[in-house]
């Protein structure tokens, strides 16, 4: 477990993402920083004319793609006031630049350095894609948690305050839970507002599931 990891795991909330996960996102996105920034200088350091103007736009890809995934870690281990939209825009607008930059890299073939820094970005972009999926694609991320839990408010409680119901209708009780999870964020709100539910909004997928087939206490 890497030091990012283990401050991850010790968060006093929860993280909404295995600290795992977010972890390995944030370690591997300092190091394509690195390495991307390495690539650069040592493309600078180039004595052929021809390709050094060959490589001018990679070395620019290289910089902008240092910068967008120091961002983008510094994002991702931020837990606290978390909002998914901006984090989302950030991780797509981050693999966009590395699939560019590993791309323009891909045309030096034989070059060490920036071979080495398109593996790096490839890998990166990927493990990001990954991350994107975990957070959902239609509902980025929904169900991270805004702030951590008051003194007042136990942590598995739901963050909208609202009191819940336990009703249950006759169209969610022919629904299983395996068909439950099946079923998107939207669709689950959805549901759960037909059985007269409220604070849906600030539930997790797992916390919907669970008040709609009534396993959660009114």
């Amino acid at each position: 477990m890497s030091l990012v990891e283990k401050l991850l795991d010790a968060y006093p909330a929860e993280t909404g993402m295995p600290p795992k996960m977010l972890g390995e996102a944030v370690d591997k996105l300092y190091e394509c920083a690195g390495v991307c920034l390495t690539c650069a200088d040592a493309a600078a350091a180039e004595q052929d004319p021809e390709k050094i103007v060959m490589s001018i736009k990679c070395v620019r890809l290289d910089n902008d793609c240092a910068d967008l995934c120091t961002v983008a870690a510094r994002i991702l281990a931020r837990q606290t006031g978390y909002d998914a939209p901006t984090t989302m825009a950030i991780i797509e607008a981050t693999r966009t630049v590395l699939r560019a930059s590993a791309d323009a890299a891909e045309e030096f073939k034989g070059t060490p350095y920036f071979e080495l820094s398109a593996k790096e970005c490839r890998e990166t972009e990927q493990l990001l894609g990954r991350l994107a999926e975990q957070m959902g694609s239609s509902d980025a991320g929904e169900g991270y948690p805004t702030s951590p839990p008051s003194a007042t408010t136990p942590a598995g409680a739901s963050m909208g305050g609202g009191a819940e119901t336990s009703g249950t209708s006759e169209a969610s009780q022919e629904v299983s839970e395996e068909q439950l999870r099946e079923m998107n964020m939207d669709e689950l709100r959805d549901m759960a507002r037909d059985k007269g539910l409220s604070g849906v909004h600030d539930m997790r997928k797992e916390e919907l599931i669970d008040a709609i087939s009534g396993k959660r206490g009114s």
